[in-house]
């Protein structure tokens, strides 16, 4: 049974742990109501509500609300980090899997809108070192692209000019932005974004060799 992420340092040997299907549904509606009303203008009695349960009864869960954005944040992070590492790992050259990765990316933002909102409008609500924890000394999702732009680099696929941090956060900035204007049911689909943002983004930093090696296949 999953242990809730915010309170892994707090709780003893003998303390019970929620049921697994309970806790996914407080990180479902917290998610929601921290989306409609903001991390500032939520309660804990909104979402207790919205539970059907008493307001004391979450403190079973969590020993605060920060501690609730905690979990809904990481909970956010670690999908997303699941989903671009594992289209990392697709057959293929580094701007192939780069590619994938953005394809990846954009599909799940587009598909997560409401979390991924809340993550990116609610993130800096967290203190400093509750960010860090989230996001790993080493910012590991955003290290995904970047490894993928200095392995290209390293194989004469991407511009050397470029900086491989600044190229991952342009990409990064890019796509995240998607979910500001993204509608399902709307023009586009999740796939066709992701593929031409992922086209579009190969073409700004790889190398005319590695672009021409791609128009001929």
């Amino acid at each position: 049974m999953r242990q809730p992420a915010g309170r892994s340092a707090r709780r003893s040997g003998g303390e019970r742990k929620p049921r697994e299907e309970r806790w996914a549904e407080l990180i479902e509606v917290a998610t929601q109501v921290f989306y409609e009303k903001g991390y500032d203008g939520a309660s804990l009695q909104d979402i207790a509500d919205r539970l059907g349960m008493l307001k004391g009864s979450l403190y079973y869960y969590i020993q605060s609300k920060e501690d609730l954005l905690f979990d809904v944040i990481s909970a956010v992070h670690k999908e997303g980090l699941a989903v671009v590492r594992s289209r990392s790992e697709v057959p293929g050259g580094p701007l192939e899997r780069l590619e994938s990765v953005i394809r990846g990316h954009v599909e799940h933002t587009c598909r997560n809108l409401v979390p991924t909102a809340v993550f990116l409008h609610e993130l800096s609500a967290l203190p400093v070192e509750r960010r860090k924890e989230v996001l790993g000394s080493e910012h590991a999702y955003q290290g995904v692209f970047r490894d993928l732009v200095e392995q290209g680099q390293a194989g004469g696929l991407v511009r050397a000019d470029l900086d491989p941090r600044l190229a991952a956060l342009s990409i990064l900035g890019s796509t995240n932005w998607v979910y500001r204007w993204f509608r399902p049911g709307g023009t586009f689909t999740p796939e066709q974004i992701g593929a031409e943002m992922a086209e579009m983004a190969i073409r700004g930093i790889a190398t005319e060799e590695a672009l021409q090696a791609r128009a001929s296949r």
